[in-house]
């Protein structure tokens, strides 16, 4: 029999047939469906548990049944088990039986302050990494701040990549819907490209200063639609910014990057602004003779009222010691540019002049913004007294020149000025 003592069912000491006493065993009372539920063990067998009767729930007295009663309870939850912790047993010491009073409220309590203070911690944990995540890189003690425009890098390949072909269109056939054909083509006004070849030396000026913001100055001065830059500098020692990303920013436009080697503790190549959306980019690694600075094609295909329009940007190499690697490269960019199934335009510095042989190879396919639609020599080098033609914009059939659109640009923060041109987009159907 089990009494209520001090909120707790208490069974009476069991005696043994040799009237020796058994140790006094407490069974907390579980307050989970009433006031004063118990569980006693029976004479001889301490498992399995018996519950109290539900007649005895909620009553100041605690009987203990003489058979298992396994009803469930009205909420549908079914008894729960009885752990270790909820029974504690102490041995006779001296002929006496202690025992240790063991309130399972207060453990349960202590369970669920365990189990938020670790969620709590967690989250705690989480948040502080995120915040960490969040954090700006430094600037590395530039002047200029740093933007928060992503750089799309363009993914580096050793053989020329194929763009994807465009469906071909229907052919027009002479009939009643002719005329309304031939009418739209006259009111479609085509899409003019406002192009820049600008070889900006990392934006290091002449007295050795780094003016990223004069550079984006000039190139936002002629508003254009498309850029080529070349020798750009990406977190290295010598400028400490990340140049395609400043650029960008300032600018409002797209851009693409494509590195072609480390320079100074840097990613240091040729870059794309676009004031259309990117679908495409690749930088085709171009050939060269031993030693020298590893060159690329970078070629991003964007987005121009509904079609494809692949443009290129390229710098081939410098100095007379590099007539054989031009030579090499510029058979590489013509063939590579062959194999696009897209209108196509070419901008870059070729370290050539246009009677030298990287230009001849171009014009094979390719016409010359500067020859079709300049004014002006086209000298780009040096910037103070330029007497050498480097940068080309070239383009292919697909496209007619501006008449007297091409010009040159000087510059205050590069060693080269640049070069812009206007470009038609020719459409679909020559009508």
């Amino acid at each position: 029999m089990a009494e209520l003592v001090d909120n707790r069912c208490r069974c009476k000491p069991l005696q043994t047939p040799e009237g020796g006493q058994l140790s006094l065993e407490v069974i907390l009372c579980r307050k989970i469906w009433c006031r004063a539920d118990c569980v006693c063990p029976s004479a001889h067998k301490r498992s399995p548990r018996h519950l109290a009767h539900p007649a005895a729930r909620g009553s100041r007295s605690c009987p203990c049944a003489d058979k298992e009663h396994s009803e469930v309870p009205r909420d549908g939850m079914k008894p729960a088990q009885e752990s270790g912790f909820d029974r504690v047993r102490a041995s006779p010491v001296g002929g006496h039986s202690g025992v240790v009073p063991v309130d399972s409220g207060s453990r349960l309590r202590y369970r669920w302050r365990a189990s938020r203070l670790a969620v709590g911690t967690v989250l705690a944990v989480a948040g502080v990494f995120a915040t960490a995540i969040r954090l700006p890189s430094a600037s590395h003690g530039s002047s200029s701040a740093m933007p928060s425009v992503s750089v799309m890098t363009a993914r580096m390949s050793t053989a020329a990549t194929r763009s994807v072909p465009s469906v071909a269109p229907p052919l027009l056939v002479p009939g009643p819907g002719a005329s309304v054909v031939t009418t739209l083509c006259r009111k479609r006004r085509s899409p003019v490209l406002r192009v820049l070849q600008f070889n900006i030396r990392a934006a290091i000026s002449g007295a050795g200063g780094v003016h990223v913001s004069q550079i984006a100055a000039e190139i936002e001065a002629v508003q254009p639609d498309l850029v080529s830059l070349n020798e750009v500098d990406s977190h290295t020692l010598r400028t400490r910014v990340d140049e395609p990303a400043y650029l960008a920013e300032a600018t409002g436009l797209h851009v693409v990057y494509g590195p072609n080697l480390i320079y100074d503790g840097g990613p240091f190549g040729n870059a794309i602004l676009t004031r259309y959306p990117v679908v495409e980019s690749h930088n085709l690694r171009l050939p060269g003779t031993f030693g020298r600075e590893p060159r690329g094609l970078l070629t991003a295909i964007v987005i121009v009222d509904g079609r494809r329009v692949a443009f290129s940007s390229t710098h081939l190499t410098e100095g007379s010691d590099g007539r054989q690697s031009r030579l090499l490269q510029a058979l590489a960019v013509a063939g590579a540019l062959h194999s696009m199934a897209a209108p196509t335009i070419l901008a870059g510095d070729l370290n050539s002049d246009s009677t030298d042989v990287p230009g001849r190879i171009l014009r094979r396919r390719l016409l010359d913004a500067q020859e079709e639609g300049g004014t002006g020599l086209g000298d780009t080098f040096p910037e103070a007294n330029p007497s050498s033609r480097f940068d080309y914009i070239f383009y292919d059939d697909h496209f007619v020149v501006v008449p007297g659109s091409t010009r040159v640009q000087t510059s205050d923060s590069s060693d080269h000025r640049s070069v812009f041109t206007k470009l038609t987009l020719l459409p679909k159907h020559r009508c």
